[in-house]
């Protein structure tokens, strides 16, 4: 089974929960959630009779294999059923609306357990650390989820605590994320259901990295991390419908998008301590041009320097994430349009030195070989860029990738992670071990 499924089935999970949480349990969006719920729990079981979801102290497990990207999109609702005793979820075929419900509730704080007996039962099946797959959450994927869970916290209504941005910034120095290779693998994780946060942690990896590749130290980069991180606070504090309505934007909601930046500014400003306030202009730069164009309006001077570093890692990771209004480009595509834009929307030298860090074909690339193999690229620069090969000649997905050197190799093509069925955030372990590292 693949990690999709079992992602389909959390995401049901916790939204039937936080629908819970919002809604008197009659309520139609409580209703419609069970509904999903148990839809997902039908694919989920479509081709076993019993599903095992293990609940690890830093991850979810499949039986016992990893669910990297489900570990970091479900971080909080993981940590919350730890620590109401969940262990494992076993999951059967036929689970009913009601043993579904129940666990929702259980999920969200309602209830503490499920009926003995039931077709969805509590902590049957719980395995040990040494039973499950060998193969621990980086630390760069443990920081990502606690990034998601401090921009999270802002849109549940409650304050903007700088003091979580800028742990998780240091969590991501700290897990080598300014020097690039596979935490640049990681800032290819999207989630279509909040864009907005992935988004944000995303431009935050790529411009840490881009930062040390223009020569910044660590006391430049954490301010540098905090503003990319919150570049799109602003929305989440706007927190209008219209901002997340698929398709184009009309004149008006438009004009409220462009008030982003300055909403997110004051919301940092109003929460910074002093030698912070750096990260408030670059969230309220981050869309000026380098040409003095673009949003707000700043009377034709440049945007601050790292706010230039920002803007180009922000677009980067725009154009190859799909949004409902257009579909996802590569990241060779995306390299192109920065480099059109050099000297009018972007500055040059930056955009440069991000082309150099991520090298002809960036981290994240899905390459199709002229012999036949898919591999996601894995380093990108230097005289020997590296890859995973992730499907054979045939089309066959390989059970373990396989590390290769791409010096030599011939490239027929780029491929957009849903022509591939993987995506290159998940191979972020298998990067690192072949690698060496071991963040």
């Amino acid at each position: 089974m693949s990690e999709l499924v079992a992602r389909g089935f959390l995401r049901a999970l916790h939204h039937a929960a936080e629908s819970m949480l919002r809604h008197p349990p009659t309520h139609q969006a409580v209703e419609g959630a069970v509904t999903a719920l148990h839809q997902a729990a039908e694919a989920l079981t479509a081709a076993e009779k019993e599903v095992v979801i293990t609940v690890g102290d830093e991850a979810l497990f499949l039986g016992s294999r990893l669910l990297p990207h489900a570990s970091i999109e479900f971080h909080g609702m993981r940590s919350d059923l730890q620590q109401r005793g969940v262990d494992s979820i076993t999951v059967l075929r036929g689970a009913s609306r009601r043993d579904l419900a129940d666990l929702a509730s259980v999920a969200a704080g309602h209830g503490t357990d499920l009926p003995a007996g039931g077709t969805v039962r509590l902590n049957e099946r719980p395995l040990t650390p040494a039973q499950l797959e060998a193969r621990p959450l980086s630390g760069l994927r443990r920081t990502y989820a606690a990034s998601l869970d401090a921009l999270r916290s802002v849109s549940s209504g409650r304050r903007l605590e700088l003091g979580k941005v800028s742990g998780a910034v240091e969590g991501f120095l700290r897990g080598g994320a300014a020097e690039g290779g596979p935490s640049l693998m990681l800032a290819t994780l999207h989630n279509h259901d909040e864009t907005t946060f992935y988004h944000s942690v995303n431009v935050c990896l790529l411009s840490l990295a881009l930062g040390r590749a223009a020569g910044l130290s660590d006391d430049e980069l954490r301010p540098l991390g905090m503003g990319a991180l919150l570049i799109d606070i602003g929305r989440v504090v706007l927190d209008d419908p219209a901002l997340r309505a698929p398709g184009r934007l009309s004149n008006e909601d438009w004009a409220l998008v462009r008030l982003h930046p300055q909403e997110g500014a004051l919301a940092i400003l109003a929460a910074t301590r002093p030698g912070e306030e750096v990260a408030a202009q670059i969230a309220l730069e981050h869309h000026v041009r380098f040409d003095g164009g673009g949003y707000p309006d700043l009377g034709g001077r440049r945007p601050h320097y790292l706010s230039r570093l920002v803007a180009v890692a922000d677009v980067y990771d725009a154009v190859t994430s799909h949004r409902t209004h257009r579909p996802a480009r590569t990241p060779h595509e995306a390299l192109e349009i920065l480099s059109r834009g050099k000297g009018e929307a972007f500055d040059p030298d930056v955009v440069e030195a991000f082309i150099r860090m991520m090298g002809l074909y960036p981290p994240g690339s899905l390459l199709r070989l002229e012999s036949g193999e898919v591999v996601v690229v894995t380093a990108g620069t230097g005289g020997s860029p590296r890859a995973l090969v992730v499907s054979d000649a045939s089309g066959a997905l390989l059970e373990v990738p396989e590390p290769l050197d791409l010096a030599g190799c011939r490239v027929a093509g780029e491929l957009l992670s849903d022509d591939v069925g993987v995506p290159p955030a998940s191979l972020l372990e298998a990067a690192l071990a072949a690698s060496g590292g071991g963040r």
